[in-house]
């Protein structure tokens, strides 16, 4: 028998991961009577490696559980993967291809009604746009549940009013909230799905943030968590990119007509604009780092 320290070593899977297939039911290691530590015996190690193998060919993990369940046979699970697949190089090679359509070197001269009709027109004959932007919502959705934050009535100085605070907010937004741990740093459960709190102080006041305490646990049904992370990524960086165009739209438009300082101009809005990136990068890279 192995220790979950040893498991991890022997199937290069992190002890982080190997927990959350404990939790996903993929596999159920037993317990040391003395101490009740989890012990990992050669057919768990085996189940690990396994495991790894069908995460490696982007396998969902609910088509893994099925598989290990007996309600599909590998011959059938590695044949949907195929299609699963196929369907995702289909994605891209259709985004590639609709990418080398555009030719116009600057971005004033892109007709972008002419393109914005071409891809509906797709979707209209099932193409993948279409499908690319349904994934879109459901990521957008579930990273509306993987985080979110609010500003309390009150400071929240004590366990108490931290407590009382999270109920407020959840009842004003019609949530299910069940506080498994009062403190400065709460747990807390949402339809199920566990959280942690802590709050920050800033110029407005205080803020109180809140997190999945696993937030791996949530990805849409039939997405694997390599397309989810593309999709994170893309929703993350998205918005400032817009903003950014948006609001310094005033900027391209000095540059032509104010020369050197217009360009000035330009120089200091893509600082701030690179310092914006850094520190979405510092925020969130970790999640998509290893």
């Amino acid at each position: 028998m192995r220790s979950i320290k040893e498991a991890a070593s022997v199937t290069g899977i992190s002890e982080q991961n190997i927990r959350y297939y404990e939790k996903q039911g993929l596999i159920q290691p037993g317990r040391n009577r003395g101490n009740a530590y989890r012990e990992y015996s050669d057919e768990d190690i085996n189940r690990l490696k396994l495991i790894r193998l069908f995460r490696k060919l982007d396998m969902p993990i609910t088509e893994i559980r099925r598989l290990f369940a007996g309600e599909v046979t590998l011959e059938k699970a590695v044949e949907q993967q195929i299609q699963h697949l196929q369907s995702e190089k289909d994605k891209m090679e259709a985004a590639l291809r609709f990418c080398e359509r555009i030719h116009e070197p600057e971005l004033k001269d892109l007709d972008v009604d002419s393109y914005l009709c071409e891809m509906e027109n797709e979707e209209k004959e099932g193409s993948v746009f279409a499908d690319f932007l349904a994934d879109y919502k459901a990521v957008i959705r579930s990273e509306m549940k993987r985080a979110f934050s609010f500003m309390p009535d009150v400071r929240c100085d004590t366990p108490r009013e931290f407590t009382e605070e999270l109920l407020k907010f959840a009842e004003q937004e019609k949530m299910d909230i069940v506080i498994t741990r009062e403190g400065m740093s709460p747990r807390f459960e949402i339809d199920g799905i566990e959280y942690k709190a802590y709050r920050t102080s800033g110029r407005y006041g205080i803020t109180v943030h809140c997190e999945m305490t696993h937030p791996e646990d949530y990805i849409p049904e039939g997405m694997s968590e390599k397309k989810y992370n593309r999709y994170r990524m893309i929703s993350i960086i998205a918005l400032p990119v817009l903003l950014f165009v948006i609001c310094n739209f005033w900027v391209f438009r000095e540059v032509i007509f104010l020369g050197p300082e217009g360009w000035l101009a330009l120089l200091v809005a893509v600082v701030v604009f690179a310092a914006d990136l850094g520190f979405i990068y510092y925020s969130y890279g970790k999640n998509f780092r290893g």
